[in-house]
Protein backbone atom coordinates (compact mmCIF):
# COMPACT_ATOMS: atom_id res chain seq x y z
CA UNK A 1 0.00 0.00 0.00
CA UNK A 2 1.51 3.51 -1.06
CA UNK A 3 2.67 5.26 1.95
CA UNK A 4 1.43 8.26 0.99
CA UNK A 5 -2.11 8.58 -0.02
CA UNK A 6 -3.51 8.42 -3.75
CA UNK A 7 -5.65 11.13 -4.67
CA UNK A 8 -8.49 10.74 -6.61
CA UNK A 9 -9.94 12.93 -8.67
CA UNK A 10 -13.06 14.07 -6.49
CA UNK A 11 -10.26 14.73 -4.05
CA UNK A 12 -8.12 17.13 -5.92
CA UNK A 13 -7.61 20.66 -5.45
CA UNK A 14 -7.64 22.89 -8.31
CA UNK A 15 -3.80 22.40 -8.60
CA UNK A 16 -4.32 18.91 -8.84
CA UNK A 17 -6.82 19.15 -11.01
CA UNK A 18 -5.21 21.19 -13.50
CA UNK A 19 -2.36 18.56 -13.08
CA UNK A 20 -4.83 15.43 -13.95
CA UNK A 21 -6.63 17.03 -17.06
CA UNK A 22 -3.45 17.52 -18.52
CA UNK A 23 -1.65 14.33 -17.91
CA UNK A 24 -4.46 12.72 -18.94
CA UNK A 25 -5.02 14.58 -22.44
CA UNK A 26 -0.77 14.25 -22.69
CA UNK A 27 -0.71 10.65 -21.73
CA UNK A 28 -4.52 8.88 -21.77
CA UNK A 29 -4.24 8.60 -17.82
CA UNK A 30 -3.28 9.78 -14.83
CA UNK A 31 -0.60 7.39 -13.29
CA UNK A 32 -0.62 6.60 -9.52
CA UNK A 33 2.76 8.60 -9.05
CA UNK A 34 1.76 11.37 -10.48
CA UNK A 35 -1.49 11.19 -8.04
CA UNK A 36 1.00 10.65 -5.05
CA UNK A 37 3.73 13.54 -6.36
CA UNK A 38 0.02 16.18 -6.89
CA UNK A 39 0.49 16.52 -2.77
CA UNK A 40 3.32 19.05 -3.84
CA UNK A 41 1.51 20.50 -6.66
CA UNK A 42 3.46 23.21 -7.69
CA UNK A 43 6.49 20.94 -7.63
CA UNK A 44 4.74 18.12 -9.50
CA UNK A 45 3.42 20.75 -11.94
CA UNK A 46 7.15 21.81 -12.99
CA UNK A 47 7.76 18.08 -12.94
CA UNK A 48 5.40 16.85 -15.43
CA UNK A 49 6.46 19.96 -17.72
CA UNK A 50 10.24 18.53 -17.94
CA UNK A 51 8.99 14.96 -17.64
CA UNK A 52 6.85 15.31 -20.72
CA UNK A 53 9.53 16.23 -23.03
CA UNK A 54 12.23 13.79 -21.27
CA UNK A 55 10.71 10.78 -21.93
CA UNK A 56 8.80 11.67 -25.18
CA UNK A 57 10.64 12.89 -28.70
CA UNK A 58 7.66 15.43 -29.64
CA UNK A 59 8.86 18.39 -28.19
CA UNK A 60 12.89 18.41 -29.10
CA UNK A 61 12.68 16.00 -31.44
CA UNK A 62 16.15 15.16 -30.65
CA UNK A 63 15.57 11.38 -30.08
CA UNK A 64 13.68 8.47 -31.09
CA UNK A 65 11.52 7.52 -28.29
CA UNK A 66 12.80 4.19 -28.62
CA UNK A 67 16.00 4.87 -27.52
CA UNK A 68 14.71 6.73 -24.61
CA UNK A 69 12.50 3.30 -23.59
CA UNK A 70 15.93 1.40 -23.77
CA UNK A 71 17.24 4.04 -21.30
CA UNK A 72 14.28 3.86 -19.14
CA UNK A 73 14.18 -0.24 -19.21
CA UNK A 74 17.43 -0.47 -18.16
CA UNK A 75 17.40 2.12 -15.48
CA UNK A 76 14.28 0.73 -13.80
CA UNK A 77 15.50 -2.98 -13.97
CA UNK A 78 18.77 -2.16 -12.36
CA UNK A 79 17.12 -0.22 -9.80
CA UNK A 80 14.44 -3.20 -9.23
CA UNK A 81 11.29 -0.41 -9.66
CA UNK A 82 8.56 -2.97 -10.11
CA UNK A 83 6.41 0.21 -10.78
CA UNK A 84 8.29 1.63 -13.86
CA UNK A 85 9.47 -1.91 -14.76
CA UNK A 86 5.52 -2.60 -15.04
CA UNK A 87 4.75 0.60 -17.26
CA UNK A 88 7.72 0.60 -19.21
CA UNK A 89 7.36 -2.67 -20.27
CA UNK A 90 4.00 -1.57 -22.22
CA UNK A 91 5.49 1.14 -23.35
CA UNK A 92 8.85 -0.69 -25.15
CA UNK A 93 5.85 -3.22 -26.10
CA UNK A 94 4.23 0.14 -28.01
CA UNK A 95 7.21 1.41 -29.67
CA UNK A 96 8.28 -1.74 -31.56
CA UNK A 97 10.64 -3.68 -28.98
CA UNK A 98 9.39 -7.52 -29.02
CA UNK A 99 9.49 -9.58 -25.08
CA UNK A 100 12.49 -11.24 -26.38
CA UNK A 101 14.32 -7.55 -26.48
CA UNK A 102 12.72 -6.46 -23.07
CA UNK A 103 13.93 -9.78 -21.32
CA UNK A 104 17.84 -9.66 -23.09
CA UNK A 105 18.08 -5.85 -21.00
CA UNK A 106 18.07 -7.53 -17.99
CA UNK A 107 21.02 -10.34 -18.89
CA UNK A 108 23.43 -10.18 -21.71
CA UNK A 109 21.95 -7.55 -24.23
CA UNK A 110 25.26 -7.03 -25.69
CA UNK A 111 25.48 -10.25 -26.94
CA UNK A 112 22.28 -11.12 -27.34
CA UNK A 113 21.79 -9.89 -31.13
CA UNK A 114 18.80 -8.46 -30.46
CA UNK A 115 20.02 -4.78 -30.45
CA UNK A 116 21.16 -1.78 -33.22
CA UNK A 117 25.23 -0.67 -32.37
CA UNK A 118 23.37 2.55 -31.43
CA UNK A 119 20.40 0.87 -29.22
CA UNK A 120 23.19 -1.16 -27.34
CA UNK A 121 25.33 2.22 -26.64
CA UNK A 122 22.39 3.90 -25.18
CA UNK A 123 21.49 0.93 -23.03
CA UNK A 124 25.13 0.67 -21.80
CA UNK A 125 25.29 4.46 -20.94
CA UNK A 126 21.94 3.74 -18.40
CA UNK A 127 23.72 0.64 -17.19
CA UNK A 128 27.15 2.96 -16.39
CA UNK A 129 25.24 5.92 -14.99
CA UNK A 130 22.56 3.75 -13.03
CA UNK A 131 25.73 1.92 -11.48
CA UNK A 132 27.73 4.55 -11.41
CA UNK A 133 31.00 3.17 -13.64
CA UNK A 134 31.09 5.88 -15.94
CA UNK A 135 34.33 6.82 -14.99
CA UNK A 136 35.74 3.64 -14.58
CA UNK A 137 34.73 2.66 -18.51
CA UNK A 138 35.58 5.70 -19.76
CA UNK A 139 34.95 3.54 -23.52
CA UNK A 140 31.20 3.87 -22.85
CA UNK A 141 31.23 7.20 -23.51
CA UNK A 142 33.37 6.68 -26.29
CA UNK A 143 31.09 4.20 -27.78
CA UNK A 144 28.07 6.52 -27.24
CA UNK A 145 29.55 9.48 -28.78
CA UNK A 146 29.61 6.98 -32.64
CA UNK A 147 26.29 7.61 -32.30
CA UNK A 148 24.55 10.05 -31.05
CA UNK A 149 25.39 13.89 -31.03
CA UNK A 150 25.64 16.03 -27.89
CA UNK A 151 21.97 16.80 -27.42
CA UNK A 152 20.83 13.57 -27.63
CA UNK A 153 23.60 12.30 -25.40
CA UNK A 154 22.49 15.05 -23.10
CA UNK A 155 18.73 13.77 -23.45
CA UNK A 156 19.82 10.22 -22.90
CA UNK A 157 21.32 11.56 -19.91
CA UNK A 158 18.14 13.50 -18.59
CA UNK A 159 16.28 10.95 -19.37
CA UNK A 160 18.12 7.69 -17.47
CA UNK A 161 18.87 10.36 -14.49
CA UNK A 162 15.14 11.09 -14.38
CA UNK A 163 14.32 7.85 -13.95
CA UNK A 164 16.94 6.66 -11.09
CA UNK A 165 14.74 9.44 -9.30
CA UNK A 166 11.65 8.43 -10.44
CA UNK A 167 12.47 4.68 -9.85
CA UNK A 168 12.71 5.57 -5.86
CA UNK A 169 10.32 8.38 -5.48
CA UNK A 170 8.23 5.69 -6.61
CA UNK A 171 9.91 2.92 -4.95
CA UNK A 172 10.67 4.78 -1.52
CA UNK A 173 6.87 5.44 -1.38
CA UNK A 174 5.54 2.20 -2.49
CA UNK A 175 2.95 3.45 -5.05
CA UNK A 176 0.93 1.40 -6.04
CA UNK A 177 0.76 -0.04 -9.50
CA UNK A 178 -2.82 0.96 -11.18
CA UNK A 179 -4.91 -2.17 -12.80
CA UNK A 180 -3.53 -3.80 -15.94
CA UNK A 181 -6.03 -2.09 -17.97
CA UNK A 182 -5.11 1.31 -16.34
CA UNK A 183 -1.20 0.32 -16.81
CA UNK A 184 -2.00 -0.53 -20.55
CA UNK A 185 -3.14 2.92 -21.59
CA UNK A 186 0.91 4.04 -21.70
CA UNK A 187 0.78 2.35 -24.66
CA UNK A 188 -1.66 5.32 -26.23
CA UNK A 189 1.09 7.10 -24.93
CA UNK A 190 3.97 6.56 -27.20
CA UNK A 191 3.51 10.02 -28.64
CA UNK A 192 1.77 13.06 -27.33
CA UNK A 193 0.77 16.31 -29.60
CA UNK A 194 2.64 19.34 -29.34
CA UNK A 195 -0.08 21.56 -29.11
CA UNK A 196 -1.39 19.50 -25.78
CA UNK A 197 2.23 20.39 -24.06
CA UNK A 198 2.31 24.45 -25.03
CA UNK A 199 -0.92 24.44 -24.08
CA UNK A 200 -0.38 22.46 -20.43
CA UNK A 201 2.56 24.96 -19.90
CA UNK A 202 0.58 27.65 -20.31
CA UNK A 203 -1.95 26.61 -17.32
CA UNK A 204 0.31 26.26 -14.40
CA UNK A 205 0.48 27.93 -11.55
CA UNK A 206 3.87 30.23 -12.68
CA UNK A 207 1.35 31.82 -15.28
CA UNK A 208 -0.17 35.36 -13.78
CA UNK A 209 -3.34 35.16 -15.47
CA UNK A 210 -5.77 33.59 -13.26
CA UNK A 211 -7.78 31.59 -16.10
CA UNK A 212 -4.58 29.79 -16.81
CA UNK A 213 -4.55 28.20 -13.37
CA UNK A 214 -7.70 26.49 -14.71
CA UNK A 215 -6.08 25.44 -17.75
CA UNK A 216 -8.59 27.42 -19.67
CA UNK A 217 -6.54 29.70 -22.29
CA UNK A 218 -6.56 29.04 -25.78
CA UNK A 219 -3.31 26.38 -27.08
CA UNK A 220 -1.07 28.72 -28.50
CA UNK A 221 0.01 28.26 -32.33
CA UNK A 222 3.53 26.84 -31.86
CA UNK A 223 5.10 28.30 -34.60
CA UNK A 224 5.50 31.37 -33.22
CA UNK A 225 6.79 29.67 -29.87
CA UNK A 226 9.76 28.30 -31.38
CA UNK A 227 11.74 29.95 -28.49
CA UNK A 228 10.12 26.99 -26.14
CA UNK A 229 12.00 24.24 -28.39
CA UNK A 230 15.42 26.36 -28.64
Amino acid sequence: MSLIPIVSDEEASPEQAVLFEHCTKMLGRVANAIRVASHSPKVAQALLGFMIPAIREEVTGALDVRIKTLAILKTSMLNGCNYCIGHNTQLGRAVGFSDDQINALEGDYQGSGLFAADETAAIAWAESLTLKTYREKPEVMEELKKHFSDEQIVEITMVSGFFNFWNRFTDGLQVDIEAKEQVGLIRKSKKIELNDYLTYMQSTWWNDDPQTSRGQRAAPDHKNMRSIRT
